[in-house]
């Protein structure tokens, strides 16, 4: 692809960037016109470009969408540079996508959307501005989580199978061996890269007296903590963390009837698994986490549903310790 440069940055009063694997197409946002320009998604293409916004002195906003990871090459030149990037959830942008009346799905359409979002939207999270560290640790999670994921399709695939074979009475093949086999590696370098992971997080938060403070929470180890300690602190309230982790529960209504609330699961399960070991370790351990947790058992709550609320728990601490510079105090966290 021919790389081409933004020229208007003078006249710019927001930027919109589309994200896709190969390519990126930029929005450059005036008072009477909008121009498209489109790079290669490397990073020399994009130093190239956060050069030029540094030349010409450029205040003002650019948006992109949290793309998996192909966002992350931005994240990382423009953070460099201290440039002013806002990375959006894409539920965040598809209202506004909706709401065009041409109803035109391209990138340049996308790009235009964010850029005018600049402008129009209120709602915008702060600046995102990563170290390469903190790129390498979001990037090693995602791919912990989609290995996670794929492992759990392989396994649930092998077993049935395998039940129909022995039902059916027919021998199973080298090949079969060798699937189960790979199963079994594929769960070994999981743990590796678990492991990997976790000293990639341990190497960046030492002596960080924020992560000592959510420690402070029963069951929280030093990596949740230092997970924990990375979330957004520019949100609207704790809801967005439950969220962000995929603990928020999606309730199907119609009418008169309600069906029951499930996890939404849409966030990181690596974190989802991380704070559902912290809820179990502080139900086991702590005798303020194991009240509550009886509490709701009583109350007719499944063993799942009450640690998936005592996580949700652990995350709203952790807020007030983060935001509000709150200490952990079991005699607030759990009133009388």
């Amino acid at each position: 692809m021919k790389n081409s440069s933004i020229n208007h940055i003078k006249d710019c009063v927001g930027i919109g960037i589309d994200v896709s694997k190969d390519s990126l197409s930029f929005a450059e946002i005036t008072e009477d016109k909008t121009y498209i320009t489109n790079i290669e998604n490397s990073i020399s293409s994009i130093d190239l470009v956060a050069q030029k916004l540094m030349q010409e002195n450029y205040q003002g906003k650019v948006i992109c969408e949290s793309t998996g990871h192909y966002h992350l090459k931005i994240v990382s030149v423009f953070s460099k540079y201290k440039l002013n990037l806002l990375v959006l959830n894409p539920l965040q942008s598809s209202k506004h996508s909706k709401a065009n009346i041409r109803k035109v799905k391209s990138d340049p359409a996308d790009a235009e959307t964010l850029g005018i979002m600049c402008i129009t939207e209120k709602n915008l999270p702060k600046p995102t501005e990563l170290s390469d560290s903190k790129i390498l640790i979001r990037l090693k999670m995602g791919q912990l989580a989609s290995l996670e994921k794929f492992i759990q399709r392989l396994q649930s695939s092998v077993n049935a199978y395998h039940e129909t074979y022995e039902g059916l009475k027919f021998k199973e093949s080298d090949v079969q061996r060798d699937l189960a086999e790979t199963l079994s590696k594929l769960k070994k370098t999981k743990g590796r890269m678990t492991r990997e992971l976790e000293r990639l997080i341990s190497d960046l938060c030492v002596d960080d007296h924020v992560i000592n403070d959510i420690q402070e929470i029963p069951g929280v180890s030093e990596i949740t903590a230092a997970l924990i300690s990375q979330f957004d602190t520019d949100v609207k309230d704790a809801n967005s963390w439950v969220a962000y982790v995929g603990y928020d529960v999606s309730v199907r209504q119609s009418g008169k009837w309600k069906g029951r609330g499930k996890l939404t699961k849409r966030g990181n399960s690596y974190l989802r698994k991380r704070l559902w070991g912290a809820a179990w370790g502080a139900m086991r351990h702590d005798e303020h986490f194991k009240a509550y947790y009886d509490q709701l058992r009583g109350n007719g709550r499944s063993y799942v549903a009450a640690l998936c609320i005592l996580a949700k728990k652990i995350l709203r601490i952790a807020y007030q310790i983060m935001v509000n510079h709150k200490k952990y105090d079991p005699n607030i966290a759990f009133p009388a």
